[in-house]
């Protein structure tokens, strides 16, 4: 809430502000007395002196909200005060009160406005006191400067009043600090003499100045909230340094001393543990705990601003116009306060420092720096403040305006246009930095649209675009270029070919998913050539490695596999008779009068194509799941036994068994 006094009016009655006891303990900070009576007096709350050190509030509706709805309450302001009155509340630093006391503060009294600082008489209200031209007080780079104009001006000026709490670890600690006075337009800080007549009319020990005495001064504007406080926060930041370096110091302290009780802790449970994935859960657990600790106990300052206090105070104000070599133009003013020893003061409109040397910034008309806060661009050589543009660019590390700044889509950061490319994949600027060839198709792509193959990829680590980058699925999933892959024949998956294997059956590349290892020869066979044997389900087989027994189709081994005696087919040892070592098929032969053509017809070829055999007793025939079995009695206790596939008119397979053996003739 900004009230501003009247100066023609008298103060309300309000009870004096009784010394404090000779022998009464006096609180901790001295702030929090002014700070209540000033409250006192912006909201209306009555302020009553109850005896030495005691006072009592007497507050309004609209502040009871802020007190738990109590009508009046009694303040301490000593702790003999309090050990007096029990009842009281103590107003010291932390206590519920003052926690109050400041909420109100800060919904309802934000703002003290003291009015205008008498100037000296005689006013110097005359244009006649500053010289009709005054040369700059600074000089300007590659330009030059021209006085505009000369007079009376009314700067604000002020400081602010804010609490400051710190934590670290367990403690925490909480103060009022003040600001230095400062100039809120020009951002300056006040001279001695100036924060001195600020201080007495703050006190009321003058009386501020009429606003009628002054008509001619112009009203100068503070600065915008947001910079303001950014320059009364650093000061206070600045002032509560020593206080922040001795909380830092016994937060290190604390933080060792924690760290220590914790790797004590923790080692005494690794030396009870033997089992490796343990060790690893329990150290990751005391990693994460350590660096609790170390956030926990790091200082942390949280500023609540209570009131700014301000004033006016006529100055005497001189206006420059600075023109470039470029053609840029900006205002520069100096002021010198009608108060005190009235020095003059020049500020960088920027920064708010003491300029030793101006630049014209050429990113906004009438805008001015300092050559602390000020850089040269490497691509056009003017001179900008350091709100318009870049420090530095990540490429060559020189300073670039904001015409020529630029930030790069792949690695945010800045930099300028003389580092600037475009990425082949989406056309988008990039920084020089991050653009780099593909090293499989050559072009030109940014680190976002890039990979990095591994270093014992085919072709050793190289960087792949989007559209050449392959991922490798016989290894890790690792990038690799699609010069070096092959697809997998089973899916189509990329395996580069550091990494691809074949199936032993077909010799096409295939991936693991699809290759498998034979349990019996350790072969590598695809999906499509993977088969098992009907005696043994669970094993794998490659497809070379089993055969179809032709008496029951099944599939078999090897090992489930035997040549019969009479027919000399390999057949299943399922279907294979012990101990005469007949198939089933053999077993089964039957006398057949009429035998099909076909076997007639091989029948001749058995013989050498001569007669055929007798029909009364020469033909035994069976047929199973691939073949005719066909015994041919050959007379004199011959015998020739051949095997007809289905369809066929040659035999696949002939035996002629006599007294004196057997004998295969294919």
């Amino acid at each position: 809430m900004t009230r501003r006094r009247k100066p023609q009016s008298k103060p309300k009655p309000r009870a004096a502000a009784a010394p404090p006891a000779p022998d009464a303990d006096p609180l901790a900070d001295p702030r929090i007395r002014p700070l209540v009576e000033r409250y006192c007096d912006l909201a209306g709350v009555k302020l009553l002196d109850k005896g030495a050190d005691l006072r009592e509030l007497k507050l309004p509706l609209a502040e009871r909200a802020h007190f738990q709805g109590r009508a009046s309450l009694r303040l301490a302001l000593s702790l003999d005060a309090l050990e007096r009155n029990p009842d009281a509340e103590i107003a010291v630093l932390g206590s519920p009160f003052l926690t109050q006391l400041i909420e109100a503060i800060r919904t309802r009294a934000g703002r003290l406005s003291l009015g205008m600082i008498p100037p000296p008489p005689p006013v110097a209200a005359d244009e006649e006191d500053v010289a009709p031209s005054v040369a700059p007080p600074v000089p300007v780079r590659d330009g030059k400067a021209r006085q505009t104009s000369v007079g009376l001006a009314a700067h604000p000026i002020g400081r602010l009043v804010a609490r400051v709490v710190l934590r670290a670890g367990a403690a925490v600690e909480e103060a009022v600090v003040e600001s230095d006075v400062f100039d809120l337009s020009t951002g300056t800080r006040s001279s001695h003499d100036v924060a001195g007549l600020f201080q007495e009319l703050e006190a009321r020990r003058v009386k501020p100045a009429a606003a009628s005495a002054i008509p001619d001064a112009d009203q100068v504007p503070a600065r915008e909230a947001k910079e303001m406080l950014r320059l009364l926060i650093g000061n206070l930041r600045e002032k509560s340094a020593e206080r922040v370096a001795a909380r830092q110091a016994a937060a290190g302290t604390q933080v060792a001393t924690e760290l220590d009780r914790l790797d004590r802790y923790f080692a005494s449970i690794l030396a009870d543990k033997s089992d490796a994935d343990a060790e690893r859960t329990i150290t990751a657990l005391h990693e994460r705990r350590r660096t609790e600790e170390v956030r926990r106990h790091q200082v942390k300052a949280i500023v609540h601003p209570l009131q700014l206090v301000e004033a006016r105070v006529l100055v005497q104000r001189a206006e420059w116009e600075l023109r470039s070599t470029h053609g840029r133009r900006a205002q520069l003013s100096a002021q010198r306060p009608l108060a005190g020893t009235a020095a003059w003061v020049v500020a960088c409109p920027h920064c708010g420092r003491a300029p030793t040397e101006l630049v014209v910034c050429r990113h906004e008309e009438g805008h001015c720096a300092c050559d602390a806060c000020s850089l040269r661009c490497s691509v056009c050589a003017e001179d900008f403040c350091a709100d318009h543009g870049i420090a530095s660019c990540r490429v060559d590390e020189q300073p670039a305006c904001e015409e020529h700044a630029r930030v790069c889509q792949s690695c945010r950061m800045a930099h300028c246009s003389t580092h600037e490319g475009l990425c082949a994949e989406g056309d988008h600027p990039a920084c020089s930095a991050c653009l780099e060839a593909c090293g499989s198709c050559g072009r030109v792509v940014c680190n976002r649209h890039a990979q990095q193959s591994v270093a014992d990829a085919p072709k050793g680590s190289r960087r792949l675009c989007t559209a050449c980058v392959r991922y490798c699925e016989g290894g890790t999933n690792e990038p690799v270029g699609m010069d070096e892959v092959t697809q997998c024949a089973s899916c189509s998956k990329s395996v580069c070919t550091a990494h691809q294997a074949v199936c032993v059956v077909d010799g096409h590349v295939h991936c693991s998913r699809h290759l498998h290892r034979t349990d019996a020869s350790r072969r590598l066979v695809c999906g499509e050539h993977r088969v098992s044997c009907a005696e043994e389900s669970a094993a794998i087989f490659a497809s070379d490695e089993v055969a179809g027994c032709p008496v029951c189709g099944k599939d078999v081994c090897a090992q489930h596999r035997a040549a019969c005696a009479y027919c000399g087919r390999q057949v299943c040892t399922t279907d294979l008779a012990q101990p005469s070592r007949h198939c089933a098929t053999c077993a089964q032969l039957v006398a057949v009068a009429d035998p099909p053509e076909e076997v007639v017809t091989a029948a001749r070829a058995v013989t050498g194509g001569g007669r055929a055999p007798k029909a009364s007793r020469a033909w035994r025939i069976a047929r199973d799941r691939t073949h005719f079995v066909v015994e041919v009695d050959l007379g004199l206790t011959r015998k020739a036994v051949f095997t007809l596939r289905h369809g066929d008119t040659v035999p696949d397979g002939i035996v002629r068994h006599s007294v004196l053996g057997s004998k295969r003739r294919r």
